[in-house]
């Protein structure tokens, strides 16, 4: 059995190896796309979508229901 998975593993490796500089070039492709579409857009544009996404990990970070006490009814 332990065989098979060391195969499965080292092929899997392999794929993501192999497959790397396309999906790098992927994503250059799609940043590049997402650049040219908002500097079409205009710059009040481009600050609101940064203040919204600061905005956006600032709130899921800080903003969570705080987690409930896993002390007894005995307490400490």
């Amino acid at each position: 059995m332990s065989n098979v998975r060391n195969w499965a593993s080292g092929l899997g490796m392999a794929t993501l190896i192999l497959l790397a500089p396309i999906i790098g070039f992927a994503v250059v492709v799609t940043a590049e796309m997402v650049t040219d579409a908002l500097a079409r857009l205009g710059a009040p544009v481009v600050w609101t979508v940064a203040a919204g996404a600061v905005g956006w990990v600032l709130l899921r970070k800080y903003a969570r229901q705080p987690s409930p006490s896993r002390l007894g009814p005995e307490g400490a």
